[in-house]
């Protein structure tokens, strides 16, 4: 299926009838929702009511839903899918109207050389590394359910996610599918194209027998396709190719969410396999972000020449913020831990771009002490299902600050307890709290229905003296 970037003649011309009637009945010219910018954006979803992509929330209304190369709808949709979305982005930056939608897997097959730790797991699927965590992967709950504790050797299933620079898919999605080896799906550019025979990231493809769609030059070397076939433990033998090139056009506005591979420097690295130019000072968030392979990143520019130059970056992971106390200090690898109660720890990286308030990256940890509270601004990472702070700003505050930990939520909003950043705090009948404008909610249902698991950031507060206990939960971004 060749998707387009552009809006299609029905799209300009649904617009234009929309503007038309906004300035009709009484001669009003307020443009409200539609005097934003087009744009095509590619990520996650992250909630519904409405469809929410990369942080905008889309309306529906109008839009068409392309599930895998068929008509749908949105109740196709589901959270952790990685999709395109062709429409307008109002003003405000976080609303916008979705007019098409698109939705295809990016892998699907049996399961094989499973391992895992509870918290995350590896495994292949036509012999591609795949990571799941139990953090930031949607386990679909459909046909029987899936769960990173009952994944089995040979089970066949269906992947959204983004490949990092190792070639690994870290999973967004993935679902339990009824099928096998004799349905699988995979995605990729065409390399070492010998007749009808072909490399996808590895595999080799049989296309002797196959249909090809959109491809009306036939088969070509670095043509991005979906295989669809049969895997037979070494190839797929393809009953489809199906072209999945991307037309954009230059000046065009677009927005993805992936991972930095092929880093040569910030004028020259990609994400989703678009070769991206960050060399025209783009606006960071954070400002100390440091690009380099497999930093999970979004990017938003305009096309010139098929490269995106980026004038935006934004760093995903959530937006971190910790105030704790200095358990331990490692100046060897230039980075300290705090601890919170229950013994329950998190490591913090400093670099040379690090704020630091009456002090320098050279000197703070030989000033730093052991008991000294903290307050750290950052963005998280993973490092072997560890979760660390990569600092962007730090502050040494008095012995009696409280507690806080800001992050994505990473448990049931409607339970006990609550879990942000890997720390778990408990909830009871004092915990108060608030939505993203400040007002006071209560737990369920209100709280519980604005945010979203693994999405959604949290400020959790512990009051001093800290007992584990939150005493105000606050929704930063729901």
């Amino acid at each position: 299926m060749k998707h387009t970037a552009k809006l299609t003649a029905l799209t300009m011309a649904l617009s234009i009838i929309t503007i038309l009637v906004a300035c009709g009945g009484g001669g009003s010219t307020s443009t409200t929702g539609i005097g934003g910018s087009g744009i095509t954006t590619t990520g996650t979803i992250t909630g519904f009511g409405s469809v929410i992509v990369n942080g905008v929330k889309f309306e529906t209304t109008r839009s068409s839903f392309d599930i895998e190369g068929s008509p749908g709808t949105q109740n196709d949709l589901a959270i952790g899918m990685v999709v395109q979305v062709n429409g307008v982005i109002n003003p405000d930056g976080v609303t916008g109207t979705a007019t098409s939608i698109v939705f295809d897997d990016e892998l699907q097959g049996s399961v094989n050389d499973f391992a895992t730790d509870g918290l995350t797991a590896t495994f292949t699927v036509l012999g591609i590394a795949v990571k799941v965590d139990s953090k930031t992967t949607y386990f679909d709950p459909d046909n029987g359910g899936i769960s990173i504790n009952t994944i089995t050797n040979g089970q066949f299933v269906e992947l959204s996610g983004f490949f990092d620079a190792t070639g690994t898919l870290i999973a967004s999605r993935i679902e339990n599918k009824n099928g096998s080896d004799e349905n699988v799906e995979l995605k990729g550019n065409i390399t070492n194209l010998v007749g009808t025979t072909f490399t996808l990231k590895g595999i080799e493809i049989d296309a002797r027998t196959a249909r090809l769609e959109d491809l009306p030059n036939g088969l070509t070397n670095n043509i991005h396709v979906e295989v669809k076939g049969r895997f037979d433990g070494t190839r797929i033998i393809a009953t489809e190719v199906e072209s999945e090139e991307i037309e954009y056009g230059d000046r065009e506005e677009f927005e993805m969410e992936g991972y930095v591979t092929d880093f040569t420097s910030h004028s020259n690295f990609k994400v989703n396999g678009i070769t991206v130019d960050a060399s025209n000072n783009p606006k960071m968030e954070p400002s100390t972000m440091q690009l380099e392979n497999n930093v999970q990143i979004e990017v938003e520019g305009y096309f010139v020449n098929g490269i995106l130059i980026a004038t935006e970056l934004k760093m995903r992971g959530g937006e971190a913020e910790i105030t704790a106390s200095v358990s331990s200090i490692n100046q060897a690898t230039n980075s300290f831990t705090v601890q919170f109660e229950s013994a329950q720890f998190i490591d913090v990286e400093i670099t040379p771009e690090t704020e630091i308030e009456n002090g320098n990256y050279l000197s703070f940890l030989n000033h730093l002490t052991l008991s000294n509270i903290v307050e750290v601004e950052g963005y998280q990472k993973a490092v072997n299902g560890t979760v660390i702070i990569v600092a962007s700003e730090i502050e040494i505050e008095d012995f009696d600050e409280d507690i806080e930990v800001q992050g994505v939520i990473e448990s049931d909003p409607s339970l006990s307890t609550i879990k942000i950043l890997g720390v778990e705090f408990t909830i009871d009948g004092n915990t108060k709290f608030k939505n993203s404008e400040g007002s006071y909610i209560v737990q369920t249902p209100d709280f519980s229905n604005l945010v979203t698991q693994n999405s959604s950031i949290i400020k959790v507060e512990d009051d001093y003296p800290p007992d584990g206990i939150a005493d105000k939960i606050e929704i930063e971004s729901p």
